[in-house]
């Protein structure tokens, strides 16, 4: 798995092969000694560094640069390697303060901008994430391939008891991960362009770009008006990244929030008692995607509804379309965040934060409040503890893009009062170890996890807060812990897991690969984890209906009910459902003449590749090859004359005779 090129209006960051691709001399290390030997005494430059995670580090990779001594860095990660006991001062790409670029502080409110550089939410980024690098960096995480270059290496390369080098031949590695993309995105994008209109397959980049998918809880029809501050949003992320291709688990960044969205809006689907329905009260749920590359998810939602074209612009001849939702319509924002490192034992401790900007309005403080005070009072008697989080700006959350244009009350939940306890935010080692969930037992398939219960809690909490506050009156909503474990080992462990196949028996087989989801927003809208989400998800806030499969048909987009067909529940169900998608594209790409340096939306693209490659060979020395070069030669030459010899003196040597001239 390699480390690839990104963009963004001003900058690149990320990794690239030449061409050809980067050979060099393979050089396995352990401790700092082997890059100083690298660097003092090494004579077989240039050098292919072979590292275990805890040298993947800022200051070694700008080492190995500047020493012009090596071609390429792989990482090696074994499979009994244990990031909590090694990389006891937490491991993150990303920088001390997520999104800042993008999100409601940095430009608006510059007094709370502050806040972060001097008590940095992600205390232990390193900001490798965005740093650019001039060699291919790859990650090998297969056991069998890391013990075959370790063996090699101490046979032919290792050095002598004296650090004396190793004579040839010696073992060697090309990596090959060119990348097409070059400068920033704009210089890319119109590359892009120019290849497009000549017909050229060079592709230079994407837009990082994928789906929104939500959902509400009541159809929501075009022909009844939706009146002002009627729809709460509740929110989750379900992207996450680092730094190499197919390999972003985000167990605590993302998993965890979206589970628990899930789970809730599930329990809440099951209680749409005559409350409910009479209430003119209304929940959206939504799954942003592209969050951990400038919201790029909200703020497309947000700029959508400013235009009046959310879901999509109103349709003249369609009777049967969804309200079109704007800003007036939303009363407030609930977003689980990072919700996984909250558990105790047989308790959950959460976080409630809330923008102290909007709060200073006496009656956005009063929504605030009374949301608090449901969360805190469905809390009780739950095992779960929710602590108020006052005066401090908001962590990196998609609510910063509602609030950069509408005044709403809301509040983010999270496992972390100040710094995150995601001591792995944004990295390869945000899995299922980093939040403690056991999952299934291979024997059995029954789980004895206590996580499971721990995400059951809290989406047992928020469920029954919102059941409150859009029906007025209080009942503890229970939700199913099966969905939650079941959920959480697909995603966080094996998307090959019975339920992804049942529901995903549409995608193309390699998506069930039996590893963990790739949380990653990637560059299509049509990836195999946005779809198997969606189709799950509206069928956890549908209904059945009684049509066969030929019927279960959505005739349009524009439905305020989708329809979708099931050949796995009960030998064949449809359900109908509000759950649908929308483009998460930055507006970036939409506007005419966008100026990319003004920080207004996400400009981030992706580079366009070839081919990804990894070769591990023998090398002789220079005199052998040139020797062996030689032979080459001097054989070719022996064979040509020996050819023109024959062949000359054919009618001699062969006894050949000359045929007859013609009458």
């Amino acid at each position: 798995m390699a480390c690839f090129k990104r963009f963004n209006g001003t900058h690149e960051i990320g990794c690239t092969s030449s061409f050809w691709g980067n050979s060099g001399v393979i050089h396995v290390v352990r401790e700092d000694s082997d890059l100083e030997w690298v660097y003092d005494r090494g004579p077989h430059q240039p050098y292919v560094l072979a590292i275990p995670p805890q040298f993947l580090t800022p200051d070694v990779l700008e080492k190995a640069r500047k020493s012009g001594k090596v071609s390429g860095v792989v990482v090696l990660v074994e499979e009994d390697f244990k990031p909590g006991s090694v990389l006891v001062d937490g491991f993150s790409g990303d920088s001390h303060c997520p999104n800042e670029e993008l999100g409601l502080y940095s430009k608006l409110y510059p007094e709370y901008n502050n806040y972060c550089h001097k008590k940095p939410w992600n205390a232990v980024g390193s900001s490798l994430l965005y740093m650019s690098w001039n060699f291919p960096i790859f990650l090998v995480n297969n056991q069998t391939s890391i013990d075959y270059i370790v063996q090699y290496y101490e046979k032919f390369n290792k050095p002598g008891k004296n650090g004396e080098p190793r004579s040839w031949p010696l073992l060697c590695m090309e990596l090959k991960s060119n990348m097409f993309g070059t400068t920033n995105s704009e210089v890319c994008m119109r590359r892009h362009s120019v290849a497009s209109a000549q017909f050229q397959s060079v592709n230079f980049c994407d837009p990082l770009s994928d789906s929104n998918i939500w959902g509400s809880l009541k159809p929501m029809n075009s022909s009844v008006d939706l009146p002002e501050k009627s729809v709460t949003i509740v929110a989750a992320r379900m992207d996450a990244s680092s730094m190499f291709d197919n390999i972003s688990p985000g167990a605590d960044s993302a998993v965890s929030g979206l589970v628990t969205l899930m789970v809730a809006a599930d329990a809440l689907s099951k209680n749409k008692d005559a409350n409910v329905e009479a209430s003119g009260k209304n929940i959206l749920f939504v799954l942003y995607q592209g969050e951990s590359w400038g919201y790029i998810g909200s703020s497309r939602m947000v700029w959508d509804m400013e235009k009046g074209q959310f879901p999509d612009k109103l349709q003249k001849d369609e009777t049967d379309q969804m309200s079109r939702i704007n800003l007036t319509h939303i009363e407030r924002f609930v977003e689980l965040s990072q919700v996984g490192q909250g558990m105790r034992g047989d308790n959950s401790v959460l976080f409630l934060h809330t923008d102290p900007v909007a709060n200073s309005d006496p009656r956005i403080r009063n929504e605030t409040d009374v949301l608090l005070t449901l969360l805190q009072s469905a809390a009780e008697n739950s095992n779960v503890t929710f602590q108020k989080v006052d005066n401090v700006p908001l962590p990196p959350a998609s609510y910063q893009s509602f609030l950069k244009k509408v005044n709403i009350s809301g509040v983010v939940i999270t496992d972390h009062g100040r710094e995150f306890k995601n001591q792995f935010y944004q990295s390869i080692f945000d899995d299922y170890q980093n939040v403690n969930y056991t999952g299934y037992s291979d024997a059995s398939m029954i789980s004895n996890d206590s996580y499971h219960k721990h995400i059951s809690r809290v989406a047992s909490v928020v469920a029954t807060s919102l059941y409150t506050l859009i029906s007025g009156e209080s009942k503890v909503i229970p939700v199913n812990e099966t969905l939650a474990d079941s959920l959480l080992h697909c995603y966080m462990q094996n998307v090959s897991c019975q339920m992804f196949r049942q529901f995903g028996n549409r995608l193309d087989p390699a998506f069930f690969d039996d590893k963990p989801a790739k949380m990653y927003v990637s560059v299509r809208s049509d990836s195999g984890r946005t779809y198997i989400t969606q189709v799950i998800f509206a069928s956890l806030l549908g209904e059945k209906v009684d049509l066969d499969k030929d019927s279960c048909k959505t005739l349009s987009y524009y439905p305020v009910n989708q329809y979708y067909y099931y050949s796995v529940i009960d030998n064949g169900t449809c359900y109908k459902s509000t759950v649908s998608r929308t483009d998460a594209k930055s507006p970036a790409f939409l506007i005419d003449n966008y100026d990319w340096r003004s920080g207004e939306f996400s400009t981030w693209t992706e580079s366009g590749w070839q081919m990804t490659k990894l070769m591990v060979y023998l090398k002789p020395s220079v005199g052998e090859e040139v020797g062996l070069l030689c032979g080459g030669v001097a054989s070719l030459l022996l064979s040509l004359a020996l050819v023109y010899f024959f062949n000359s003196r054919a009618d001699i040597i062969f006894g050949l005779t000359t045929p007859p001239a013609a009458c």
